[in-house]
C-alpha cells in the first residue's frame, strides 16, 4: 500500500511539473530572440536534451548498482525504444505548442491512456477489467471536455497530437519494461525508485546522444542563449524523475491516468497566468469555459478514484 501511495504522489508531481514545463517552453519559443524565429521548438528540444544528457551521465554512474547491474543486451533495447519514441513525440508536441496554448493541448495527452489501454489489451495480453475501462473512458471524456467547443484545434495540430500520444504511449511501456528489467531480471537488488531514477538517467543519456549530430547547428552561440534550455531542463527533469518513479510503482495505464491531471493543472496555471497579464502564455477564458474545465477536472478525479479503489 505504501508503494501505491508513493506512486500516486509521484504521478501528481509529474503532472504538475509537466504542466509547468509546457508553459516555460511556450514562453521561450514565443519570446526568446534565438527561438522565436524558424524551428525554435526544435532548437529548444536539442539544447535541453543535450544538456540533460550531459547531466545524466554522472547520474548513471551514481545510481548504477554496486553488484554489477544489468547486461547491456537486457537494457539497451527498451532504452533506445523509449528515447526514440519520446523524441518523436516531443517534436510533434512542440510543433503543435507553437500554434496552440498549452491549456488546450495538454488535456489531449489524456488520449494516450486509451492508446495504452488498447496496446496492453490487444498486443500484450493484459486485458483491463470493467472498472478499469470505465476509468479510461472517464479520462478520455475529461480530455475532450477540456477542449473548447467553439474553437476547435486545427487539423494539423490534432494530427500532431495523435502522433505524439502514440509515441509517448510506446515510450511509457518501454519505461515499465526497463524498470522491470532493472528490478527483476538483472539480479541487482534495486528498489523501484532507485531503478526508476537509473532508467530515467539512461534514457536521457540516450536522448542526448541521438540529438548530438544536430548540436553544432542548434546550440546557442552566447552564454545567455542557454537560459531557456536550463530552465526547461530543470523543470522537465523533476517531472521525469517523478514520472519514472510513478510508472515503476503503479504501471503504465494508471500512471498515465494520474499524469493526465496535467491537463487540469495546465488549465489552472494558464488561467492564473492569464489573469496576471501573461497573455503570451495563455488567453483569458470566460466563465462558461471555466465551468466546463471544472467539470472535466471532476471527471479526471473520478477516474483516478475509480482506478485507485480497484488496485487498493
Amino acid at each position: 500500500m505504501n508503494g501505491l501511495w508513493i506512486g500516486v504522489a509521484a504521478g501528481l508531481l509529474a503532472a504538475l511539473f509537466s504542466a509547468l514545463s509546457y508553459l516555460v517552453s511556450r514562453h521561450h519559443v514565443r519570446t526568446h530572440p534565438e527561438l522565436r524565429e524558424g524551428e525554435g521548438g526544435m532548437r529548444l528540444i536539442v539544447q535541453a536534451h543535450v544538456l540533460m544528457g550531459i547531466v545524466c551521465i554522472p547520474a548513471c554512474w551514481f545510481f548504477w548498482p554496486e553488484d554489477g547491474g544489468p547486461a547491456a543486451a537486457e537494457c539497451l533495447p527498451p532504452v533506445l525504444a523509449c528515447a526514440a519514441a519520446y523524441l518523436v513525440g516531443q517534436v510533434c508536441f512542440f510543433r503543435a505548442l507553437k500554434r496552440v496554448p498549452a491549456s488546450r493541448l495538454a488535456p489531449l495527452l489524456g488520449l494516450k491512456i486509451a492508446m495504452l489501454a488498447g496496446i496492453v489489451t490487444v498486443f500484450l495480453g493484459h486485458p483491463l477489467d470493467t472498472r478499469q475501462w470505465i476509468a479510461v473512458a472517464l479520462s478520455v471524456a475529461a480530455a475532450f471536455a477540456l477542449q473548447r467547443g467553439d474553437d476547435r484545434l486545427p487539423a494539423s495540430a490534432l494530427g500532431l497530437m495523435l502522433v505524439a500520444c502514440l509515441c509517448f504511449a510506446i515510450a511509457d511501456l518501454s519505461i515499465v519494461t526497463l524498470i522491470r528489467g532493472l528490478t527483476d531480471g538483472s539480479g541487482a537488488t534495486l528498489g523501484r525508485f532507485h531503478a526508476g531514477t537509473l532508467a530515467m538517467s539512461m534514457t536521457y543519456v540516450a536522448c542526448g546522444a541521438m540529438l548530438l549530430p544536430l548540436a553544432p547547428a542548434m546550440l546557442p552561440r552566447k552564454l545567455t542563449g542557454w537560459t531557456p534550455a536550463i530552465q526547461f531542463s530543470l523543470v522537465w527533469l523533476v517531472a521525469m524523475i517523478s514520472l519514472y518513479a510513478c510508472l515503476g510503482q503503479v504501471g503504465a495505464v494508471f500512471g498515465n491516468i494520474l499524469q493526465s491531471t496535467r491537463g487540469v493543472m495546465s488549465v489552472v496555471l494558464g488561467a492564473l497566468f492569464a489573469h496576471l497579464g501573461w497573455h503570451d502564455l495563455e488567453e483569458h477564458v470566460d466563465r462558461a469555459t471555466l465551468l466546463k474545465r471544472i467539470a472535466a477536472a471532476m471527471l479526471m478525479t473520478a477516474a483516478i478514484a475509480l482506478w485507485f479503489i480497484d488496485v487498493s
